[in-house]
């Protein structure tokens, strides 16, 4: 005997069919065209914008100014996210973002899944390094010991450690930069 389910029943069913449905479907594709990056803490960008309230207390309370919020030019879609950009503003992983989510967009169990946020890429043609000029600004001010390391006086990043804070970036003394993070999704 199969069991019945009144009106209300019918369409909260079918309505998180269809939110299921539809997540499966649109996730992959949002991750795709991610060019940004979020705050630590954040998980999948299906999860983050279906959680996040826009309220920008993450941004308020980073004490080095490295959250800001999407302007309505960047889509209805992303207005009032937050992002980070460790490239122009390093990172500390101070994770006081995350302790002011009310709504756990930013949550601990995400960090602790994933504690970075990126990744460093050295461009080789910048790079001090591989001009033969001995430098190591970049290894000396990362925080993290063994993400980057000079290997014949020029710096490797190792993936299983980078962060992606962005303060071997802000370190590094060459011309425009021989450092730039990257999202890893």
């Amino acid at each position: 005997m199969t069991e019945r389910c009144n009106r209300r029943e019918f369409l909260n069913l079918n309505w998180e069919s269809t939110i299921g449905f539809l997540g499966n479907f649109l996730a992959p594709q949002l991750e795709i065209d991610r060019d940004f990056i979020r705050p630590p803490g954040a998980g999948s960008e299906l999860e983050f914008l279906t959680s996040c309230t826009r309220c920008g207390k993450c941004q308020e309370v980073c004490p080095e100014q490295t959250i800001c919020l999407f302007s309505l030019t960047s889509g209805a879609k992303l207005v009032n996210t937050p992002y980070v950009d460790p490239n122009e503003s390093p990172c500390t992983f101070c994770l006081k973002c995350i302790e002011a989510c009310p709504t756990e967009a930013l949550n601990l169990a995400d960090y602790k899944k994933r504690p970075a946020i990126g990744m460093v890429k050295v461009q080789r043609d910048s790079c001090l390094g591989n001009q033969q000029v001995m430098c190591d600004y970049c290894v000396r001010s990362c925080p993290v010991g063994g993400a980057l390391t000079l290997v014949n006086g020029i710096p490797v990043v190792s993936e299983k450690h980078c962060t992606g804070c962005g303060i071997c970036v802000a370190s590094c003394i060459a011309d425009g930069g021989a450092l730039k993070v990257i999202g890893v999704f």
